[in-house]
């Protein structure tokens, strides 16, 4: 039989859901009930919960991972930064788990019996590694958390304003998290949990908990005395009155000015509060906004976009610049501070690379906010990025907590789009950290065009280095021999391609130049070429000279196949200069030195396909250099290097 327990205050009677409850807050007049090992029953204060925008409810049914299940407890929780709501539910009837939610954010935890040794909160810091239950967790969060509140039935105590440490903390994948929660003397209770997505969470009146009476109802600011409406369908911890621009906290149970916006300030924000765009397929509205400046002086924008089913996205935006990012549990493997740009950082199965970190305060605030914010207020962030994606890192003022977020480069003129806004489209500054490089898609057929075009003549280049050419027709002319014509004995052409004519000469301070012709079998001359060989060398000035080579090439087209003889005439000179300055002119003489003639066919010329490869591979190099040129004005913010040279790449690209 159910134990009862009869309220001290009221005298409303509880059945307890099953033996290890130890507290319960009197649905009659919402006292605290709790009692100690020898059943004694003792009242704490009156337990009042603010409606927030959450899927459950007290008394909820319906499915969890295809299981029954009944909501019996509740307690909301509070750090600096926002809340969270706890669910105790019962499932089959049976046993019981525990369900968080967290901004729209569903988590399934159940409790874990401590075997390791951990650490205590002020034995360690976020981003450090915790083993628990055999799988690793990295430290998101210390904190303290305050209990704002609890309803239903509990198997713990934890009264209204109690503060009790713990530790928030998240494999790298994101998928399981863990809570541990400290006391002065008990070793720390640990909560293993993972991620539930709705689907897996089915309400049978999936209704809001607000009934009529209890709906939030518009404030007056306390500043100024102006109304301010507070939204009815989410949890907000800051309101900003429109009237004065006080930031106004309602995290706790009465409102409280935390500062006001500088007066005559113009943000500059591109969207208005309540604006609605579609981003991912899904209607967001824009909730809130934040203007953000870094310790360099730097602004960027934040645009806090919410949907009652999917819950809240950030859009961010920079020099015309866009990120859409969502909350994330997922953690990375490296403590991401401190480190070296470039650096690989994993997260999950996905490599970053880390851009930088920079500290940051609030400059302007207006809308609701699901975070408690405040001018001024200052924080840590860094950056990892694989363009598109970006991913994220918040640390609080006083690095106890962190935030993680994974995000997605947007372009202006999708921002355009989603939000209808009219043109003229923003036209962002420089390189962002996240943002692709795109390739015009003529530029990029191009590019493969001049990359085969570049691969065949770099065959042909190879071919024709590796091609051997064949001699058909030598001789060895003296003075005697072409100083007068001379007309060689018929050899065989096998016709086309390209002709080589090789001369050489043991020439010393002086030339030999030597004509020739092809002659066919009808004696008509159907090619002609010649060339000069000369060499000198000599002594001016004490340093030693030389000019011109001992010998000589040309080349010209072959004739059709048949048999052929070599017409050649030359003549030969000596210098006039002495052997110690360089020569100015050439006189004839009767005589002279020989001259070598080498006649050969099938000549493969390799300049052709080199400068042709040259000349089409400057394609391909040329996109390259674009994305290089591309990718070091993105680096050049991290690396310190000079970022005021501006070279219009962009325009380029529409060419």
């Amino acid at each position: 039989m159910a134990r009862q327990i009869t309220c001290p205050n009221c005298g409303g009677s509880h059945d307890l859901v099953n033996p290890g409850i130890s507290m319960l807050v009197c649905e009659y007049c919402q006292t605290t009930l709790y009692w100690s090992e020898d059943a004694a029953v003792h009242m704490g204060q009156r337990s009042i919960l603010p409606q927030g925008d959450t899927r459950l409810y007290m008394g909820a049914t319906g499915k969890l991972l295809e299981r029954s299940f009944e909501v019996v407890g509740h307690v909301r929780l509070e750090v600096d930064r926002g809340g969270w709501d706890e669910w105790y539910l019962m499932i089959d009837g049976q046993k019981s788990a525990w369900v968080s939610e967290d901004g729209r954010q569903l988590a399934l935890a159940r409790s874990l019996k401590v075997e390791e040794a951990l650490p205590r909160p002020d034995e360690i810091d976020v981003g450090y590694t915790v083993r628990l239950s055999g799988m690793e967790f990295t430290v998101r969060e210390i904190g303290e958390a305050r209990c704002v509140g609890g309803e239903g039935q509990l198997p713990f105590t934890l009264l209204p304003g109690e503060q009790y440490p713990f530790l928030d903390l998240a494999t790298a994948d994101g998928q399981h998290n863990a809570t541990l929660e400290f006391d002065e003397e008990e070793a720390p209770h640990a909560y293993l949990g993972r991620t539930l997505s709705h689907e897996q969470l089915v309400v049978d009146d999936d209704r809001s908990p607000i009934g009529p009476s209890q709906e939030a109802k518009d404030v007056d600011c306390p500043n100024c005395g102006g109304p301010v409406e507070r939204p009815k369908d989410r949890d907000v911890a800051t309101l900003v009155c429109t009237y004065c621009g006080a930031h106004l906290d309602l995290s706790g149970t009465e409102m409280a000015v935390m500062g006001i916006n500088p007066k005559g300030f113009d943000p500059n924000f591109l969207l208005e509060i309540g604006q609605k765009g579609k981003l991912r397929g899904v209607e967001y509205e824009v909730s809130g906004r934040v203007l953000v400046r870094d310790e360099e002086g730097y602004d960027s924008r934040e645009y806090i976009l919410y949907n009652p089913g999917k819950g809240y996205l950030w859009l961010a935006e920079e020099n015309g610049h866009f990120v859409l990012s969502q909350n994330t549990r997922q953690a990375p493997k490296t403590h991401v501070f401190n480190l070296e740009p470039k650096y690989p950082v994993m997260v999950g199965d996905q490599e970053f690379l880390f851009f930088g970190e920079v500290r940051a305060r609030i400059v302007y605030v207006d809308g609701a906010l699901p975070w408690v914010a405040n001018a001024n207020d200052s924080f840590k962030a860094a950056c990892l990025i694989a363009p598109p994606r970006q991913f994220g890192i918040e640390s609080g003022g006083s690095g106890r907590g962190v935030d993680y977020f994974i995000g997605d480069y947007m372009a202006p003129e999708q921002v355009w789009e989603a939000f209808k806004l009219k043109p003229p489209v923003w036209e962002a500054a420089g390189v962002h950290p996240a943002q692709p490089f795109v390739r015009n898609p003529k530029m990029t057929q191009l590019m493969w065009v001049g990359l085969v075009f570049a691969a065949l003549n770099l065959l042909g280049l190879s071919w024709s280095v590796l091609s051997e050419s064949r001699p058909v027709y030598q001789a060895s002319l003296g003075p005697s021999d072409y100083s007068t014509e001379r007309l060689s004995k018929p050899f065989a052409i096998s016709g086309g391609g390209v002709m080589r004519l090789k001369m050489s000469s043991p020439v010393r301070n002086n030339w030999v130049s030597l004509d020739v012709a092809l002659v066919d079998a009808e004696d008509q001359v159907v090619a002609t070429s010649g060339g000069d060989v000369e060499y000198y060398e000599g002594t001016e000035e004490g340093e030693h000279w030389t000019e011109g080579s001992s010998e000589t090439e040309v080349f010209f087209k072959a004739p059709k196949a048949g048999e052929y003889r070599l017409l050649a005439k030359g003549s030969s000179g000596v210098a006039t200069a002495p052997t110690d300055s360089k020569p100015s002119s050439r006189m004839s003489a009767p005589s002279g030195p020989a001259i070598q003639v080498v006649l050969y066919e099938g000549e493969v010329l390799s300049r052709y396909f080199f400068f042709a490869f040259l000349g089409i591979g400057l394609i391909p190099f040329y996109v390259w250099l674009r994305g290089y040129l591309f990718e070091k004005r993105r680096w050049a913010p991290a690396m310190d290097d000079d970022d005021k040279e501006e070279t219009d790449w962009d325009d380029m690209d529409r060419m």
